[in-house]
Parts: C-alpha cells; structure tokens; sequence
C-alpha cells in the first residue's frame, strides 16, 4: 500500500503540504530541478587598465601690458634740457617735457605715443675770432617765454616670448611729428629740425630703457597657477577623480589688442578619470615647448553597473509573465545576474509545471546609440541542458530561451545622463589659484566592457573642449 502511494505521489506530484510527515523527505525532490551552477560561475578577467590618451587644452591668457610700460615711464625724466653753442652758427638752449607714455597695439607690435612740449632759445653768429662773434649776434627764442610747442613722438615695440617664459621686446622709435612747429630759420638753417634731431638720442635711449623694463618681467606668475591648479584630482559626483595631468606647455602667437597683450597656452596633457584621487608629486613647470593647436580633451573612464540593478530591470518586465510550452508552462521567481569569466551569466528561479532554476549564458553587447546593454548568444549552461534533458526536456524548447534573451536588454541611458552632467560639472567650476574652467562634454561613447565581481564596468570614452582662465 504505502509503495503504491509513493507511487501515485510521484506521478501526480502532490503538494508536499498535503502527505504525511514521513514522506516528506523522500518526496522534497518531485519536480524540482536544481542543476549546478555554471562551472565559470563567479570566475572574472582582470579589468583592463584605462588606455591614456594625449590631450590639448586650449588655455587663453590675457596679461596687461600698461604697467610694464610704466616702469620705464616711470625710470625716464619727465623734463630734459639740453644746449650747443659752438662759437659761430647757431647757439641755443632747448627745454622739452614730456606727457606719460600712452600704450596701444596690433598683432605683435606695441606702438608706443609720447608727446612731447619744447620751446628754445639762442643767437645766430655769423662769424667768431677769437671767441668772439665778429658781428652782433642775432637772438631768437620759440616756446621760451610764451607757450610750449607740441610734437609727437612713436615708437613701436615687438614682444616675444622665450622659453623660459621671460619678455623680449625690440623697440625703436619710427617718427617724430611737430604739431605746431617753431619757423625759425637761419642761413637755410632749420632751426626746428636741428631740435628734432637732438631729441634722436634721447628717444633712443627711452626705447633701451623700455626693453630693458620689459625684459624683467615673466609670465611664470600667469601660468604657473594654472600649472598648479591642473595637478590637483577633480572630484566627479557618481563617478570618481578627472586628473589632467600636465606634461608639457606651449605658447602659441601673441596678439595685442590695446594695450593687452593675448596669446594661448596649449597644455599637453594625459587626463584620466579614477575611483580614488591619486598622490602624484606636483611637477615643475617645464620649459616652453613648440606650440600645437589645441582641440579639446578625450579621457576614458569606466562605470559601474551593478548586477542587482541590472537584474531588477529584467525581472520587471517578466515577474509577470507566463511561458507556456504545448500544455506546459512556468513562470519565473526571480533572477540574478552573476560573472563568469567572458560572460554573464544567468540565474533563473521558476515555478509552474516544474519548479526549480536554471542557468542560461550570454555575451554582453552594447549599443552606445541607445545607451543598452544587450545580452546576446543566450544559451543553456551545459549542466543546466544535461538537467533539463533528463527531468523537463521541454523546457529546451526555443520558447524560454529566445523570450528571455529578447528581454535581456538594460537600459544604462540614465546612468550615461548621469555620468554627462557630473562630468560637466566638474569642467565648469572655480578652483583654486583663481583658476576657473569652463568645458562641455561632446560625447560619452561606451566602447567596451569587464565582467567583475559585482559589477558590470563599463568603458566609455569622453570627448569635450576645455578652456582654462585665470583671475589676472
């Protein structure tokens, strides 16, 4: 009797609840399917390290020139005299003072206006014997006693700048013009013009002095901060550390507009985006380099997607749903995402006409266009099909396997948004040393992906422009 009932319990598969205690543990197993777990289950392939990429960063400064120019102003007499008198011909005393030196310029010249205010006075010797004028001197005077005649002087300077972030200027003075001139004339003798000319050395000499003014200065305390500030990790919400790293500089042509003197630093540099800020040593500022155009940044960086997380979007959209094969059918209890090696791998709880899990396998597949994650060449695990052939053949029907693959499919389009606004953020901020960045982010594209312990990391490569400016 109690063989027959055995008998009749396994074939009908009657609910354990309902038998008595002593057959429950010879039934527990009616029905269920337990095969082993994949044998790559929980096994992953080390990440690959984040490739470098060498980026240009375009970083415009603007210096203002005025008080450089100021200092040689400043160094240079505002008020000279001078005189000549030879014993015969023209003997005069001159006076000339001049207003601050006004800056402007075009390019990579600085052009230089300086005004000036002269007067003279002196005689005329037709003739001298023994020191003596044989004749009476004839006097004149211009600008002496009465009002100061006006004259404009330019002068034009070329900057350069050296590798070792020093200013080279050559300047030189282009023309003297007289605004309103003294007509005095002797024996064709111009004596306006010979003023004109005596002034020759002393512009000469302003314009050596400027050079040598501007000589002194660096642009090390422009740059510099920006050196320093691009060292420091930047924190990224949801997703790590941007570091820039710099390794080399470069200044490209110089312009003037008025009185600024404007060029662009193109900064080399290796950024990479981390999970942890890395204690790197600040490096030295390093000479100039030959300048290259810059063109914005690039920067790999890896996203976590966790296997809980992805296994909740799944389970979502078929915790409801029936699988029916002929006159079976079942319907899944949970699932779980899990590594396994190359691939990911599957957990599928189920109930209905038979009850138990199994494993399915798949290659991850992504399509940056949409931001999903696919999980592609879905396939029973080998112990999970050596189970199934024996207890529930058919269950290996299509049906199961092609509905689930076609639902495998995780939409990451949030985490992509995610990642764009934080990373953003971090190129559009103060930091330190007055620096400010101001960035966007072109693209994110995913271009591969690692299976790890507990998550899915996902590579994406990051392209942006970045510029780089500095409280002057």
């Amino acid at each position: 009797m109690t063989r027959q009932l055995f008998s009749s319990a396994k074939a009908l598969c009657i609910p354990l609840s309902y038998l008595p205690l002593g057959l429950l543990l010879l039934l527990s197993a009616c029905g269920s399917i337990k095969p082993q777990a994949p044998v790559a289950a929980n096994q992953t392939v080390a990440v690959k390290p984040l490739p470098p990429i060498t980026s240009n960063i375009h970083i415009p400064i603007k210096v203002e020139m005025k008080p450089f120019f100021k200092m040689a102003d400043d160094a240079f007499d505002k008020d000279f005299k001078g005189n000549d008198k030879p014993c015969s011909g023209l003997r005069y005393d001159y006076k000339v003072r001049r207003e601050p030196l006004q800056v402007s310029g075009k390019g990579k010249t600085v052009m230089l206006d300086l005004d000036l205010a002269y007067g003279f006075k002196g005689e005329y010797c037709a003739g001298c014997l023994f020191e003596t004028c044989v004749n009476p001197p004839i006097p004149f005077s211009c600008g002496w006693t009465e009002k100061l005649r006006r004259a404009n002087v330019k002068l034009s300077t070329d900057i350069e700048i050296l590798p070792n972030y020093q200013l080279k200027s050559v300047s030189r003075f282009t023309d003297v013009k007289t605004i309103d001139p003294c007509e005095v004339t002797f024996a064709n003798i111009n004596i306006n013009s010979i003023l004109m000319g005596q002034l020759k050395p002393q512009l000469s000499t302003f314009a050596g002095m400027i050079d040598k003014e501007v000589a002194k200065q660096s642009l090390k305390p422009y740059i510099i901060p920006v050196w320093n500030a691009l060292q420091e990790a930047i924190k990224i919400d949801m997703v790590g550390y941007l570091k820039f790293q710099p390794n080399q500089l470069s200044i490209g042509e110089i312009n003037m507009n008025g009185s600024q003197l404007s060029f662009s630093v193109g900064l080399k540099a290796a950024p990479t985006i981390s999970s942890t800020p890395s204690e790197n040593k600040t490096m030295a500022l390093p000479n100039l380099s030959s300048y290259q155009k810059s063109d914005g940044f690039e920067v790999y960086t890896d996203l976590f997607l966790n296997y809980d997380s992805l296994s909740g979007q799944v389970y979502n959209t078929i915790k409801n749903e029936t699988f029916v094969m002929g006159g079976k059918k079942i319907q899944v209890t949970y699932l779980k995402l899990f590594p396994a090696k190359e691939k990911l791998g599957v957990e599928v709880g189920f109930t209905g006409s038979n009850k138990g899990v199994f494993y399915l396998l798949g290659v991850p597949e992504f399509n940056a266009k949409t931001s999903q994650l696919r999980l592609k060449q879905v396939e029973y695990d080998i112990a999970t099909k050596n189970v199934l052939i024996k207890s529930a053949k058919w269950m290996l029907d299509e049906t199961i396997r092609k509905k689930l693959e076609q639902q495998m499919v995780f939409d990451v389009s949030d985490l992509v948004k995610l990642t764009q606004e934080s990373i953003n953020a971090s190129l559009n901020q103060k930091m330190d040393y007055g620096v400010r960045l101001q960035g966007k982010l072109g693209s994110l594209d995913l271009v591969d992906y690692s299976i790890q312990p507990n998550a899915l990391v996902v590579r994406s490569i990051t392209k942006g422009d970045l510029k780089v400016f500095i409280n002057q």
